[in-house]
């Protein structure tokens, strides 16, 4: 049987340290950025790193991260 692959992403904000696990890349993403979303206009504040095995998701998580991070920045 193979292990179906997971997604963590691990966000530090001013409330305390949050771990979100999912099995989908795409879900992984969405509910970090709920988070992220509660810090509208206090986003670069807060903290993040993403583990998976897959390097390219990784990068993808994180780049998308930045940019919802950047965007409620500035709104």
């Amino acid at each position: 049987m193979m292990n179906a692959p997971t997604y963590r992403v691990t966000l530090e904000t001013r409330d305390g340290r949050r771990v979100l696990t999912a099995m989908a890349e795409r879900e992984a993403a969405l509910m970090a950025e709920s988070v992220l979303r509660r810090y509208a206009g206090q986003t670069l504040t807060v903290g993040f790193s993403v583990a998976c095995a897959d390097p390219e998701a990784r990068r993808r998580i994180a780049y998308y991260l930045t940019d919802v991070a950047l965007e409620l920045e500035l709104a």
